[in-house]
């Protein structure tokens, strides 16, 4: 269950097409390569893939106590991932860390994320820079026992097919 204290809602720098959500420092492999076209990345860190090359992307975050019952399929896609937040700490920030970081306390231990995603595609088509978002994701936390495989639990978007 979330309740209001737990939703944020962020403006996010992309550069490069990207940004990332890092649980714990370091990077053993620096693109390990996409499986799901929305995802790169290893337990402490993943690059979320935009269609926004340069400029802001619309994030609303949830965190909640357990797995949420459903996904929301009025998104264009849906997938998930486990990060190893055993500090208790999420950091969202752009690919060079050049703007400043928004860092969320979760549970210690294994967070699953759930990422859905719409205009990934009409960002891609739009002028490089944009000045206002196109592209809206959402967010959504919850602590797990151990760590899960990936998966895309809706979808894949216009995007992710385009990106194979």
């Amino acid at each position: 269950m979330t309740d209001a204290s737990s939703e944020v809602v962020l403006t996010v720098p992309v550069r490069d097409g990207q940004y990332h959500l890092r649980s714990l420092p370091g990077i053993d492999n620096m693109w390990p390569g996409s499986e799901d076209g929305l995802f790169v990345g290893e337990d402490n860190w993943v690059a979320v893939l935009c269609g926004t090359r340069w400029g802001p992307v619309h994030l609303t975050i949830r965190r909640y106590e357990r797995q949420p019952a459903e996904v929301d399929t009025t998104w264009e896609m849906a997938a998930e991932w486990s990060l190893d937040c055993s500090d208790g700490q999420l950091r969202i920030h752009d690919t060079y860390n050049s703007a400043d970081p928004t860092d969320l306390e979760v549970p210690a231990g294994w967070s699953r994320i759930r990422l859905s995603v719409r205009g990934r595609m009409a960002a891609s088509q739009a002028p490089e820079q944009l000045p206002e978002p196109i592209e809206h994701h959402l967010l959504e936390i919850w602590p797990v026992p151990d760590r899960l495989e990936p998966a895309v639990v809706h979808g894949p978007d216009n995007y992710a097919q385009f990106l194979k």
